[in-house]
């Protein structure tokens, strides 16, 4: 997927193992710095999904910007911030605090049309000209039986994944109807790639 972009230093501005785990499949060379935000800081109650994640993409690209261009000032990379949320029936579904919590979400979302949405913010330090994007994907859960949901539960692989789910994880019970696959897992590429693109060089 990376084309003549391939070159430009990226740091990837989240902690997240699974958007780490994208970007070095798909072939970009990258750098990783930890986001040091409080995410609910300066988050308004009736934000929707879409202006929830382009704020914290933002916010999380400006953190890891700031510190980058104070520590290293003839290096110039493009900083890569994102973050994903569920949303169901208007209800946004973040990362879980707990299993009960997870076992909530997954409530919520049995057998309902649901969408999950990243943000995306590029922030290019030669042009200190932030660019964010949202990604939309829309998906159906299979009616989830008590039996389904504990075995579910009983794997962890809820942990850290907005929406209690990990498409990657391969569950029969979720099927995307429309959108990114990359995006459920955290980091849609295809946007990602025409963002980068879209730099302009300097």
């Amino acid at each position: 997927m990376p084309s003549e972009k391939k070159s430009l230093p990226l740091i990837l501005a989240s902690s997240s193992p699974q958007r780490r785990t994208l970007l070095a499949e798909t072939g970009y060379d990258f750098e990783r710095i930890d986001p040091q935000i409080d995410e609910t800081e300066g988050i308004c109650s009736g934000c929707g999904p879409a202006e929830l994640v382009a704020s914290l993409a933002f916010r999380k690209a400006a953190d890891v910007a700031r510190r980058v261009k104070a520590a290293q000032d003839k290096v110039l990379p493009v900083i890569i911030g994102c973050d994903t949320v569920a949303e169901c029936g208007g209800e946004i579904l973040g990362k879980p605090q707990d299993r009960d919590h997870a076992r909530r979400m997954l409530t919520r979302l049995s057998g309902q049309p649901h969408r999950v949405y990243s943000g995306l913010c590029i922030w290019p330090l030669a042009t200190g000209v932030p660019k964010t994007e949202v990604a939309v994907t829309h998906l159906q859960m299979d009616t989830l039986s008590e039996n389904a949901l504990e075995d579910y539960l009983e794997t962890d692989l809820w942990r850290g994944k907005a929406g209690a789910f990990g498409y990657q994880d391969g569950p029969d019970w979720l099927q995307i109807i429309e959108g990114s696959g990359s995006n459920v897992i955290g980091l849609p590429l295809e946007l990602l790639q025409t963002m980068l693109a879209a730099i302009t060089p300097v």
